[in-house]
């Protein structure tokens, strides 16, 4: 999508938010999701040039099918098949997820990426907590 690194880094930084909000309403502890099995795996998720599901993700991105992606890689991109469960336990227990959720209605081939972007980074501001 050539997103700048502006874009990128606010949609990252909310995603960690959703996760860390997500987290704590099923019990985790704030310092692990700020240490290295948290953060330091979404980091390495976002930015390594190795991770299966950001591969999945550019590829999206530049118009490839999901099924087409899929059957072109041995590996599997486990946020795959996570997405609509995270969403699941969002709905559950009522965490408003917009970055998890789109990433799921691109997935489910609801939303193209474009259109997913478009309707996070159109979203409110809300104060960070």
């Amino acid at each position: 999508l050539d997103l700048g690194h502006n874009a990128m880094a606010a949609l990252i930084a909310q995603g960690c938010s959703e996760i860390r909000w997500l987290a704590e309403k099923l019990g985790a502890k704030p310092t692990t999701m700020s240490g290295l099995s948290g953060l330091g795996d979404i980091m390495l998720t976002c930015y390594g040039n190795l991770s299966r599901n950001r591969s999945v993700g550019i590829r999206l991105g530049r118009g490839e099918r999901l099924e087409d992606i899929l059957a072109s890689s041995p590996q599997v991109a486990e946020g795959v098949a996570t997405a609509g469960v995270v969403v699941g336990l969002a709905r559950k227990y009522r965490v408003s997820l917009p970055v998890l959720t789109a990433v799921a209605q691109v997935l489910d081939n609801n939303l193209t990426p474009r259109e997913a972007v478009e309707a996070v980074m159109g979203l409110p501001q809300i104060e960070e907590v």
